[in-house]
């Protein structure tokens, strides 16, 4: 069925195989005689032949990425249980949206307080912010400081706080409150770095929970909670638990 690819798309006439190839063709139907005589000279099939001792062995371990890290059955959350926290967390993110549009419309009065936030770019300034256990009336999120949070400034603190608990391998209360407060206000659609990121932070979530032996069950909730809202809420179904 290919032998048509193989007709020739125009008469090019005789062609005298003793040409002198090493002389400069005189018109353009001679470059393409010896374009055809250099094509007969070389074989239909050509393989390789390697030496198999020069290679070397690959100097970077690639971890492939995979699913969340199955739960103990004892840790495991019900689907009912999985079900309610979703419903929850999206009746938060519909009363936090009509309250922010009615404060932007100016329908409900509100005074924000000045508050000292760090800058965008300053990744260790948003860790001890959202981490500082010295004074929780000032670092916990609360309606004030969620909306003097633009969008991309929750994407970045997001993220930073993704990566903290890669690193730290745990989820102290004062960052799940962050972090729970952040999913409320982020908005949908998903960008690809912010799905990379919630992805991330549901399988670390996975992992602290299958390698940790003595949970309190505050935390074992909340590990729960993040890989069912990024699962089940934020529509990344290959990390929900059964």
């Amino acid at each position: 069925m290919t032998d048509y690819l193989r007709a020739p798309a125009f008469s090019v006439g005789e062609i005298d195989a003793n040409v002198n190839l090493s002389l400069p063709p005189a018109s353009g139907e001679e470059y393409i005689k010896r374009v055809v005589i250099e094509a007969r000279q070389c074989a239909d099939i050509v393989v390789a032949d390697i030496d198999q001792k020069r290679l070397k062995n690959p100097t970077i371990d690639v971890e492939p990425l995979s699913g969340c890290v199955e739960a103990p059955s004892w840790l495991s959350p019900t689907l009912d249980w999985q079900l309610c926290q979703v419903s929850d967390f999206s009746h938060v993110r519909l009363y936090i949206s009509q309250l922010k549009n009615e404060i932007l419309t100016a329908k409900r009065k509100w005074r924000p307080t000045k508050i000292d936030l760090p800058s965008m770019d300053d990744e260790k300034g948003w860790i001890t912010f959202c981490s500082n256990r010295e004074d929780r009336t000032k670092i916990l999120p609360t309606l004030n400081t969620v909306f003097c949070l633009n969008q991309p400034m929750v994407e970045q603190v997001l993220e930073y706080l993704a990566e903290h608990v890669a690193v730290q391998k745990k989820i102290e209360y004062e960052l799940g409150q962050w972090i729970y407060a952040l999913l409320v206000v982020l908005e949908m659609p998903l960008t690809p770095d912010v799905c990379s990121w919630l992805r991330t932070l549901a399988r670390t979530c996975s992992v602290i929970r299958a390698s940790s032996e003595n949970l309190e069950l505050q935390e074992t909730r909340a590990l729960n909670l993040f890989i069912c809202l990024v699962a089940r809420y934020f529509r990344q179904l290959d990390l929900a638990d059964p």
